[in-house]
């Protein structure tokens, strides 16, 4: 093969070749959002939490619950039907200790009122889980 008939070939071959390259074109505009797909199967359960099993706290052993006084009618304090009353003191709102609460079976308690005083005790009890 002569030279020329070489580089005649090579030339071809070189046009040949980029030609078929793409170069690139402008960007087009954002296509429209497609419809939401199904909803995939849950994941996997989390680690234990903190203080409890199976990621669930343990719950609280007591609770302190107070009196109250609606509309001038006395509210006793009363634990949930799911736990005892441990503890019951009668308090004024200065903090001073008063009478002796009168309980009301296991899980409630009020505090009486004395004449004279400016303002009624509040029972204040300590509820434990059953």
């Amino acid at each position: 093969m002569s030279r020329s008939l070489f580089l005649a070939s090579g030339l071809a071959l070189a046009l040949v070749v980029s030609a078929c390259s793409d170069p690139k074109g402008e960007k087009g505009d954002k296509g429209d959002a497609g419809p939401t797909g199904q909803q995939g199967p849950p994941g996997p359960a989390g680690p234990p939490g903190k203080e409890g099993r199976d990621a669930v706290s343990a719950p609280q052993q007591f609770r302190v619950v107070r009196s109250t006084n609606e509309g001038g009618v006395a509210k006793p304090a009363a634990c949930d039907p799911d736990e005892v009353m441990v503890s019951a003191t009668c308090m004024l709102r200065t903090g001073q200790l008063e009478a002796s609460a009168r309980t009301l079976g296991d899980n409630a308690a009020t505090c009486p009122s004395r004449r004279g005083q400016p303002e009624s005790p509040t029972a204040v009890i300590l509820c434990a889980k059953k």
